[in-house]
C-alpha cells in the first residue's frame, strides 16, 4: 500500500524539520497529528531542521485486517540514520488514516 510509504515518509520528513506539519492533517488522527507535532518540536529543539537530506524507504512489511485496516512495518532510511516506523491506518468514511504511528 503505497500511503502506508508516503505517510511514513512524509513524518519522518515532518520530524526533521523538512515538511510542515500541516501537510499530514488529513492522514492522521487528531491525537496522531498532536503526537507527532509535539515530536518535531522537540526535535527542532533539540538539533534543528535537516532540510537537504532526503529520505527513501528501505523495506515494507504490510498485514491487513479485513478491508478495512492495515498495519505496517516500514524502514526509512533518514541520510545519517535509518529508522523504523509502525503504524496502523483505518479505513474512515472512504479515506485511509493512521490511527497509530510510533517512529523509532
Amino acid at each position: 500500500m503505497t500511503a502506508c510509504c508516503a505517510l511514513a515518509q512524509a513524518a519522518v520528513e515532518v520530524i526533521r524539520g523538512a515538511r510542515p506539519l500541516g501537510q499530514l492533517v488529513r492522514w492522521l488522527t487528531p491525537a496522531v497529528y498532536d503526537a507527532v507535532g509535539r515530536r518535531a518540536a522537540l526535535a527542532s529543539s533539540v538539533r534543528g531542521t535537516q532540510p537537504g537530506i532526503r529520505t527513501t524507504i528501505r523495506r515494507v512489511r504490510l498485514c491487513r485486517f479485513g478491508t478495512d485496516a492495515v498495519e505496517a512495518a516500514v524502514v526509512v532510511d533518514d541520510g545519517p540514520q535509518v529508522r523504523a516506523v509502525a503504524l496502523r491506518m483505518e479505513l474512515h468514511r472512504g479515506a485511509w488514516r493512521a490511527v497509530a504511528l510510533e517512529i523509532g
